[in-house]
């Protein structure tokens, strides 16, 4: 069997290289909250300059006349001119701002720290927006749950890393349930608290109730990418037995074209007092089910998924090999399904 290291199933460069990347952006943005939310503040304190008054952190008022607008619209800058460059010649704004303003508007302009911060008209005042700390504890945020997702491919492929090169791994799509429950409730977290996650008792019991939700996900993402390695030697003993006197639909598919498998039109397996049968429904009644010649199959191996049935069947089905007269035959289906399966298929092997 061809063994080797995971890195030949894909590349861990990849992965690796977002989530560096990410945590990197996470780190820088992070860095930034402190300032931005200092500067939220100094805003929201702000007044308006007293009589003689001048500086950059009081708000002063300097009127204005326009002389044209240059509403661009959807992706384009659109801007507001003023006669004589007065107070400045050009100010980006809105679209709605440049729409809703006309030429010879008179307008007063509110200055603060050397910048323009609202433009207030008869019947419309544009705003410049301000950036809040917690929109970017926000970001920061995305961008570390962002790395996540690239980081549970990498830690899938650490996992597999001792596994045949061609085998097909779980997916590792489970964990984005610890990824979005935690977003839930880590980023209003982040937003009423940018600078003090851990500031208050709000905050602490915050994190532990969300703390404890999200590593509850994590373990249950954990078991569900764990990779199960098939008894090859065999078929376990431990199942559950069917119900007396019942059928029972299992997810199953032969991947080779058969007799009882025609077209392959099976989607599921039936068990019961009739004997196992292939059917193109999950019940109930044995509608269209083709019989499994049991007498004619004997079990191989059962294996992981390889190479192009990863394209076939679920990442986290096994595959049994069975021997059909001479004939190589695939039958897949979830780990616990399969051996239930093989048990009915048990009298082949006597």
């Amino acid at each position: 069997m061809n063994t080797g290291e995971g890195s030949a199933r894909g590349g861990w460069a990849k992965p690796l290289a977002y989530v560096l990347l990410l945590l990197l952006l996470a780190a820088g943005v992070a860095r930034s909250v402190a300032a931005v939310t200092a500067d939220e503040r100094a805003w929201d304190a702000a007044r308006p300059c007293a009589a003689g008054e001048r500086g950059d952190e009081c708000l002063s008022t300097v009127p204005a006349v326009i002389e044209r607008t240059d509403p661009q619209q959807p992706k384009k800058r659109s801007h507001l001119y003023f006669t004589d460059g007065r107070p400045v010649r050009g100010l980006e704004v809105s679209y709605e701002a440049a729409e809703s303003f006309e030429a010879g508007d008179r307008v007063e302009l509110t200055f603060w720290r050397g910048q323009v911060m609202t433009v207030s008209g008869q019947h419309y005042v544009w705003h410049e927006h301000v950036t809040t700390g917690g929109s970017m504890a926000v970001l920061a945020a995305v961008l570390v749950l962002g790395a996540g997702y690239p980081g549970a491919r990498l830690l899938v492929l650490v996992r597999g890393r001792r596994q045949p090169v061609d085998e097909v791994l779980p997916s590792h799509l489970p964990f984005l349930a610890p990824l979005v429950g935690t977003a839930v409730w880590l980023f209003p977290l982040c937003y009423r608290h940018p600078t003090s996650l851990s500031g208050s008792t709000e905050a602490v019991v915050w994190w532990a109730a969300g703390g404890a939700v999200s590593l509850g996900l994590f373990a249950w993402a954990w078991r569900a990418t764990r990779i199960r390695v098939p008894d090859e030697t065999g078929v376990p003993v431990r199942t559950r037995e069917l119900p007396d006197g019942e059928d029972v639909f299992l997810s199953a598919r032969f991947l080779e074209h058969t007799d009882y498998n025609p077209h392959h039109f099976g989607t599921h397996v039936v068990l019961g007092a009739d004997g196992p049968a292939v059917t193109p429904h999950p019940g109930p009644g044995r509608f269209a089910a083709r019989p499994v010649p049991v007498q004619r199959l004997t079990l191989r191996t059962v294996r992981r998924a390889r190479g192009e049935e990863g394209e076939l069947v679920p990442h986290s089905w096994h595959i049994a090999e069975l021997d059909d007269g001479g004939r190589t035959v695939r039958l897949a289906a979830a780990p616990d399904d399969l051996t239930r399966i093989l048990r009915a298929l048990a009298p082949a092997r006597a």
